[in-house]
């Protein structure tokens, strides 16, 4: 199959994501005095850029030309576009806010209900989910993209980084959404508005897109809570791959289960493996002992392709998610 039907296929596979968000949006309405359509808030520049950054980087890894002469431009296009450019003083990058963040938009939209653009935000997640494995949380994310960043300098500086337990995270992950469920549902933590009393997502406490945001006015405090959980997160990373997604983050607990029907994702190539175990040194994820299997689940993906890169055997190679795929023996 060549690269034009492969992209092909994942635009249709991805446009299908689309289907129930548009629906919700519909009853929203349009039109003078009301809301914006869905599809008016996914015309703006900063969800446009957002897909065509996605489908360049789907380009690049399938014709196997991301390099790191490419990878760092891309990771820096997207902090910079998605994290940084909307604190600057120009009308150009107003747009381009993470608000509402990710998280914002599937926990306040549990809180307080969904509006369009927590709506289109979801929908392009899920989009560059189903056609690549976190090709929105590791590519297009501001957050997911410095830590990428942080990474690859660590290697540099020959830091040795600890590898994650899939497991113990993923408790961690869960753990953190259970307790926001708790809760939000005893709203435990609330503010009152109009004298009623009103949940707060406990996830505005450990929001790492908050330290993309500057805060006028704001308290000593107040702006130690804000910038907290990002600090964090870059100090952290120098240690652990991506300690922000694996640990904390929501969406990329939502995005782990939606890329295991990816269309595109590592896959191995049989039978050439010499199980000379590189690919499990080097890659900085826990995802390579369960991609060796053709496990049909396996831990997140972002997509980095070091185990590609590394494989001296070129056993593994970014293409089309393996139909024989089976799941892991017990």
């Amino acid at each position: 199959m060549n690269i034009s039907k492969r992209i092909g296929f994942a635009a249709a596979a991805g446009f299908g994501a689309l289907a129930m968000p548009l629906a919700l949006a519909a009853q929203q309405g349009g039109g003078r005095g009301r809301p914006a359509t869905f599809l008016d808030v996914l015309q703006r520049p900063k969800f446009v850029t957002m897909l065509v950054i996605g489908f360049v980087v789907l380009a690049l890894l399938l014709t196997k030309k991301m390099k790191n002469g490419v990878k760092v431009p891309v990771l820096l296009l997207s902090t910079f576009l998605y994290g940084v450019a909307a604190n600057l003083p120009t009308k150009i990058f107003a747009g381009f806010s993470m608000h509402p963040s990710p998280i914002c938009s599937a926990a306040k939209a549990v809180l307080y209900g969904f509006r369009t653009p927590m709506i289109v935000t979801l929908a392009v997640i899920l989009f560059l989910t189903l056609v690549g494995p976190k090709l929105f949380c590791g590519w297009v994310c501001p957050v997911g993209a410095v830590q990428e960043l942080i990474a690859m300098l660590a290697d540099k500086l020959g830091i040795r980084r600890r590898k994650w337990n899939f497991r113990t995270t993923n408790a961690v992950r869960v753990g953190f959404l259970l307790l926001f469920i708790f809760l939000s549902g005893t709203a435990v933590l609330h503010t009152v508005q109009n004298e009623k009393v009103v949940a707060v997502s406990s996830y505005d406490y450990v929001n790492a897109f908050h330290g993309y945001e500057i805060r006028a006015q704001a308290t000593p405090f107040d702006t130690v809570v804000h910038f907290l959980p990002f600090v964090l997160t870059l100090a952290f990373a120098f240690k652990f791959y991506r300690p922000f997604c694996y640990l904390v983050c929501p969406i990329g607990l939502l995005t782990n289960l939606v890329e295991q029907f990816g269309l595109f994702r590592i896959v191995r190539k049989q039978p050439v493996c010499t199980d000379c175990g590189v690919c499990r040194e080097k890659s900085p994820c826990p995802a390579i002992p369960e991609i060796l299997k053709s496990a049909a689940f396996r831990p997140d993906c972002f997509s980095c392709t070091v185990c590609v890169k590394e494989c001296p055997s070129g056993e593994l190679e970014f293409g089309v998610r393996d139909p024989r795929a089976r799941k892991p023996k017990a």
